[in-house]
């Protein structure tokens, strides 16, 4: 094989060269388009089932213990409804993240179907999306990976 390849004149080569990085870079981008897929469903698929579990349950505890302290403020009922709002905030801030996520894997799929390779909204529409719309998917991608990755020690609730 070395030998065949010793023996192509130069042009050839390169040639040769570039077909073979077009080819993998197309292949490469239709699996990055699959992957963002996949992102997205597993995104939705969580932040759909944390809807229907955890803040469902929590807004229900919050209702029982506020009607429980409005019909009879006692200490016990109190806490119960402390503990409830705190379960709520929790359950709201998961459901925040879990929509960052989301968000994130929305815009990510916008600018993988625009790529090269797969072309989706060409294949669609008829063209291809606006630069400006690809531009502006990939920055609010990348700004929710920095408020994922940005520390909030300095806040206090």
């Amino acid at each position: 094989m070395t030998t065949f390849v010793k023996m192509l004149p130069q042009k050839d080569r390169m040639a040769r060269r570039g077909e073979i990085k077009t080819k993998a870079a197309l292949f490469a981008n239709r699996f990055y388009f699959f992957g963002g897929v996949a992102g997205l469903v597993t995104s939705l698929r969580s932040y759909l089932t944390h809807r229907q579990t955890s803040v469902r349950e929590a807004h229900s505890r919050l209702m029982d213990s506020s009607k429980a302290v409005a019909q009879n403020g006692d200490d016990k009922n109190k806490e119960a409804w402390k503990e409830a709002k705190a379960a709520w905030d929790k359950a709201r801030e998961e459901q925040f993240s879990l929509f960052v996520a989301l968000l994130k894997s929305c815009v990510d799929v916008m600018v993988f179907s625009n790529n090269p390779g797969i072309d989706l909204h060409l294949k669609l529409r008829g063209k291809k999306n606006h630069e400006g719309l690809h531009c502006l998917c990939g920055l609010i991608s990348a700004s929710t990976v920095l408020y994922d990755s940005f520390p909030n020690k300095g806040i206090s609730s």
